[in-house]
């Protein structure tokens, strides 16, 4: 198949992005690695995104949460009980730690490290998904202009036959609103109604909870929200 130059492009930033995140497979960082020896826009594309998350990295001081931090969390998420508080997705800020320390373990992984190119960045949506352990389960990512939002598994997730992983948009006003059924395992190709920096504006985070199949019935969510992350602009 051939693809087009917009296409190779937005297919090297997706690499490029995991590469600095740590979450290629062996095999595929290897061959990457050779690729950027043998090839300066590879290369180029690799120092861009390691320079994008180095930032994101400095400002973010690990945080390794209790057990009792997120009991804590889902009981004022009103998981467990009816609450007259604001609707759990206005309250951000009891789990945004969570996505914090998920961004900086992901992070931890990159170590290969590159001078900064000198062109203007392109701006990216990258959100990596935590669940009440801060360990990173799924990574989403887009790069600008795209009609897609990539969402990948870090490792396959245990999720019962009938049920499903449904991923969330989190608005700084309003109610969620879903972006569709995202995998147990592998990568899912999400369909967006826009480009990322249009779908996502004036959304704070993604969240994914556990649904019957097919999705939600009512169009919001109706079981336990599994992870959580805060959307980051690069």
């Amino acid at each position: 198949m051939n693809l087009s130059r917009h296409d190779r492009r937005s297919r090297l930033d997706a690499l490029a992005a995991e590469y600095a995140l740590g979450t290629l497979p062996a095999r595929s960082r290897a061959r990457l690695d050779r690729s950027a020896r043998e090839d300066p826009v590879v290369a180029g594309a690799l120092r861009e995104w390691e320079r994008r998350l180095a930032a994101l990295a400095d400002g973010a001081p690990p945080i390794a949460p209790a057990p009792r931090v997120w009991t804590s969390l889902a009981r004022r998420l009103g998981l467990d009980a009816a609450s007259a508080a604001p609707p759990w997705w206005q309250r951000l800020a009891f789990w945004r730690p969570f996505a914090l320390a998920s961004f900086v373990a992901a992070f931890a992984f990159a170590v290969t490290l590159f001078a900064p190119r000198t062109e203007r960045p392109v701006e990216s949506i990258v959100v990596v998904l935590a669940g009440p352990d801060a360990r990173p389960a799924l990574v989403a990512s887009a790069p600008r202009g795209d009609r897609f939002l990539a969402v990948k598994a870090l490792a396959p997730l245990a999720v019962p036959p009938d049920r499903a992983l449904e991923l969330w948009l989190l608005p700084g006003q309003g109610a969620p609103r879903s972006l569709g059924l995202v995998p147990r395992e592998g990568v899912r190709q999400v369909r967006l109604d826009a480009p990322p920096e249009l779908a996502f504006r004036g959304v704070d985070a993604l969240a994914v909870s556990l649904e019957p199949a097919g999705g939600s019935p009512t169009g919001q969510p109706t079981g336990p929200v599994l992870y959580t992350g805060r959307l980051e602009r690069l």
